[in-house]
Formats: C-alpha cells, structure tokens, sequence
C-alpha cells in the first residue's frame, strides 16, 4: 500500500515536473531569445535578467556621431524581418551616447535592459562594433530576411569590449579564382560582423589581373583573361585542362563603389599588386616588361613561374602609372606589392640586370630584389603610403620603411626584426597569422 501511494505521488511530481519544464520551453520559443554566442568573445559579459523586445514600437535615438552605426542597425532590422523602427517617441529606445571615458576609438559598452538598449562609444568605430554585437544576439534569420515574427526578444545583458590587435584582417586572392562584386561585398560584411577592420585584396596574379587601369588597357584586354585552368591537383599527372577561357576585372567605379561599402562597414582595403614576381599575366600583356622581351601567355596551372619584371626604367614607370591609379582608388595608409615567391633565373641571365647589380654595387640578385622593392616603396611613400610586403622582402636586406606579413616562415619575420631593430609598435614591422 505504501509503495503504491509513493508510486502515485512520484508519478504526479514527475508530470508536474515535466508540464512546468514544457511552459518554459514554450514561453522560450515564444519570446524567441537567442543564447548569447558573440565572436570574438567580448572583453566582459554579464549576463542579467529578463529581455528587450524589439517590434515596430521600437525607436533609435542618435546624434550625427553615430549615424553610420545607427543607419546600419535600422537597415539590419527592416531588411532582416518585417519589423519597422518606430521614428517617433518611443518608450522603448535602443540609445546611442557618447561616452569620452571610453579610451579605445574602436571600444564600447552595450547594456541591455527590459526597458531599453544602452550603446556607448567614444568614436563611431566603437557604436559600430557595439551594433555587431548586437546584431549577433538577433536570430540567424535575419541574416538572410526570413524572420516573420511581429517581435524579437533580446537577453539582458552588460558588454564592455575593446580589441585586443589592431590590425584584425583577412585576406582574398581573387587572381586565381575571381570573385563577382556582390560576393565581395557578402565577405566584407561577414568580416565586419566579426570585427575586422582589414580586408586585403589581392588583385593580381600570374594567372589574372583584376584591376582596371585606364592607361594600360591591355591589363583588361589581355591579363584578365587565361586561355584555360588547370584540373585537379598540381601533381596530377599529365596535367588537364578545362578548355575554358576565364577572367574579368573589376572596373574604377566598381572598386569606388566597394571601398565605399567598406568603409560603412569600418574595413580598410588593403591592394596588393604583386611585385617584381607573379606577374606573368601584365608581362604577357605587356612582354617588354620582362627580361627576354618574349611573349608569353597568361598562366594556366598554379606554382611559380620564372618571368617576372625586368628593373627597367620602363617597367618603374610602368609600375609607378599603375600604383598613380591604385592609390587614387584606395584611401587607406597601406599598399601591399607582394615580393614574395620571385626566381632570379631570368634576372641571373639577363645583361641589363648583371650590369645593374654592378652599377648600383650589389652583391647578386637577391639585393637587386631588395633594390627593387626600395626603389617602388620610395615612391609609393612620396605618394604619403607605407608598403607591406611578404616575407621574402628580406631577402638581400629589408627595405627602410616596409611592413612584413609573414606567410611562410615566422622566422624570417624574427630574423628582419633583429637586424632592423623594428617591432609592431612602431608601424614598422609586424608579424601576423
């Protein structure tokens, strides 16, 4: 008798138990909060109680400081789900203020209320990540505008952030496989999202040039485009092709029109015109721009390849016409020329190129690099610019001004940081992964 009135009452604790556990699951899909899942993983985060909800009552208070990050959240939201952002008075605000007590430009706090949404930042970099943050606390869906609901709940929160690097980038080589501009624009905001200020663009290749130049229109005629690729792997044997033609570029206003798109993203691009190496495809367009004067064709498989640029007064004026039209494109403090992966086979062979490295008392061709790339970062710094270059600029002496982005072996990084006494600090030198 005993066992079976404690059988009844587990029974009944373990329904009631089971019906509370139900409510709050439904009351959870109801209100639809999103677990906070924030990358990067905020400097602090309080997590607190209750949630804001966001439906066309809604309002956003700003002053100009903020427009940028404010615009972005509202265009989010609307485009993102059927939710309105109420432009009148509103007793449930998402508030930007700023906050002068905030010392990093790119810092903010983000608290979250049931009654409203506290973004502070110093500088509008700072309001713009704080809007990442919270567009990463909204549902997957609105990423691709499939929310339907008429409201979404937030989970009440304090975040203080700042970054810990200030460079935070990512890299596209859009010379072996070119991308359309809307998918550059959709890797622009994925980074964004993320937090990077940084997008490097690697526009040119052996196997393509990607950038319109007005004064040399066979870059657009003839290096932009390959005959066919290169099927499977490198060291499938024998190699096999597509037959396909490939290529395009991206014309000026094209690239005007991304570097704006990312500047109201907070990104900064980066160019890179690889120098005096990969660059087959410009020399097949322009073959006097090498060191035999042959033609030559576009590539068609990976690897590298032994015709690079000749250092001839002709090829430093081409370069230096090219680098006029890149820099009017791109604000930004950086130019990265590559530098890397450059065989001195034609260089060894070439009269012009042995009578140089007499002429200016270099040692052998892995100065007469270093000759070049110093030559071009003079200029480029004449134009107000800083170049980057691979790792493989310090062979044969690292450049005065360069910054080293280290791809293959950290420890050349090491090495040129010790024989130039530079470090990241000072915007000289810096090692990054």
């Amino acid at each position: 008798m005993i066992e079976i009135k404690l059988f009844r009452r587990t029974t009944k604790f373990l329904i009631w138990t089971t019906l509370i556990v139900l409510q709050i699951a439904c009351n959870s899909n109801e209100i639809n909060i999103t677990k906070p899942l924030i990358i990067p993983i905020p400097s602090s985060q309080i997590i607190t109680e209750g949630h804001f909800v966001i439906n066309n009552s809604t309002g956003i208070k700003y002053d100009s400081d903020f427009e940028i990050a404010a615009n972005f959240l509202i265009t989010f939201i609307e485009k993102g789900s059927s939710i309105l952002i109420n432009e009148s008075e509103s007793t449930q605000n998402i508030v930007f203020i700023k906050d002068e007590t905030i010392q990093n430009i790119e810092g903010y706090s983000l608290e979250i209320t049931p009654s409203n949404i506290e973004i502070k930042a110093k500088l509008h970099q700072g309001a713009f990540y704080a809007v990442q943050s919270l567009r990463q606390l909204l549902p997957a869906s609105f990423e691709n505008g499939t929310f339907k609901e008429k409201e979404v709940a937030i989970q009440c929160l304090k975040i203080e952030d700042k970054p810990q690097f200030k460079y935070r980038g990512m890299h596209l080589d859009v010379g072996r496989h070119l991308f359309p501009v809307d998918f550059i624009k959709k890797y622009i905001d994925a980074i964004a999202m993320l937090k990077m200020n940084t997008f490097h663009w690697h526009l040119t290749e052996d196997q393509g040039w990607r950038i319109e130049i007005k004064k040399y229109p066979k870059l657009q005629e003839v290096a932009a485009y390959r005959n066919k690729t290169l099927i499977g792997h490198y060291s499938d044997q024998p190699h096999q092709f597509d037959g396909k033609r490939y290529g395009g570029f991206y014309t000026q206003e094209q690239i005007k029109d991304i570097v704006t798109y990312a500047q109201e993203r907070q990104v900064t691009i980066i160019p890179e015109i690889e120098l005096p190496g990969h660059s087959r495809s410009a020399i097949a367009a322009y073959p006097e721009l090498g060191c035999t004067g042959e033609q030559i064709g576009v590539a068609t498989k990976w690897g590298i390849f032994e015709d690079i640029y000749c250092p001839k007064e002709t090829t430093f004026t081409f370069l230096e016409d090219v680098l006029d039209e890149v820099m009017a494109l791109f604000p930004g403090k950086y130019i990265h020329i590559g530098g890397d992966e450059a065989p001195k086979t034609r260089w060894k062979n070439c009269n012009h190129c042995q009578q140089l490295i007499k002429k200016e008392g270099l040692k052998d061709e892995h100065e007469l690099q270093s000759y070049f790339i110093s030559r071009i970062e003079k200029y480029i710094n004449s134009k107000g610019k800083q170049i980057i270059g691979w790792d493989e600029i310090l062979e044969g002496g690292l450049a005065p001004n360069a910054t080293v982005m280290s791809w293959a072996r950290y420890e050349w990084c090491y090495r040129g940081c010790k024989t130039a006494s530079r470090c990241y600090f000072n915007a000289r030198f810096s090692l990054l992964f």
